[in-house]
């Protein structure tokens, strides 16, 4: 009897494995499909800022205060072996916090958006943008104009239930590591 219930467990921690990885397979998938839709949409987009973002780079203030909880690149995503690429970084905050922009721009869209929640992208000209996502409220509307620093709206929860702000920068319609475009040290 102690044979078949140990038996049991094991097959039970395989199933377990098995689903968790499946579970992870598919997160990966969608969060991959969400980005090649954020793709789609930023390619779209067509404002008229008036103030390039490019001279900046090293000097823009983080729109958040916090520490960097998700990297940008390739990244592994479980010990599974499996990896995702991150076209933004994830900065773990207190629900509730003011977001800001960092640059001047002008709003392209503020909603929701699948993957990402409540996401704010603004576009600085020059085929520059800066999102914002997993956001509790928005304040701010398409086509508005935003002066550095402007708020937006707060931070909300990642799809885990995290506590966190997403930023992506993109330069030339290509993301970048904001961490090469943000002022040094967290603030």
């Amino acid at each position: 009897a102690a044979k078949r219930n140990s038996a049991t467990q094991s097959r039970s921690l395989v199933a377990s494995i098995d689903a968790r990885r499946d579970l992870n397979v598919q997160w990966t998938s969608e969060l991959e499909a969400a980005q090649q839709r954020l793709q789609t949409s930023v390619s779209a987009l067509d404002g008229n800022a008036t103030l390039p973002l490019r001279p900046f780079q090293g000097a823009l203030p983080w729109p958040v205060r916090g520490g960097v909880s998700s990297r940008f690149g390739r990244q592994p995503s479980s010990r599974f072996g499996t990896s995702i690429v991150r076209n933004g970084v994830e900065v773990s905050c207190s629900e509730g916090q003011v977001i800001r922009v960092v640059h001047e721009g002008v709003v392209a869209f503020a909603g929701q958006f699948t993957g990402y929640g409540n996401l704010v992208i603004v576009e600085h000209g020059e085929r520059a943008f800066s999102l914002y996502g997993h956001l509790s409220s928005i304040q701010v509307a398409q086509g508005e104009h935003l002066p550095a620093q402007a708020p937006i709206g707060r931070s909300g929860l990642n799809p885990n239930g995290t506590a966190a702000l997403y930023f992506e920068l993109r330069v030339d319609g290509k993301p970048v590591d904001p961490l090469q475009w943000l002022q040094k040290g967290i603030p």
